[in-house]
């Protein structure tokens, strides 16, 4: 998800259930390491 790095940080976007990138990007990890364990 290199894009995030340049793209707004701050902003809530619908596509992404009104969180920002840095958000969405946040709990898509937490996702994934939970399911791996």
């Amino acid at each position: 998800m290199d894009w995030i790095a340049f793209y707004n940080h701050r902003r809530p976007h619908s596509s992404l259930g009104y969180l920002s990138p840095m958000q969405y990007e946040q709990r898509w990890y937490e996702a994934q390491r939970k399911k791996a364990a």
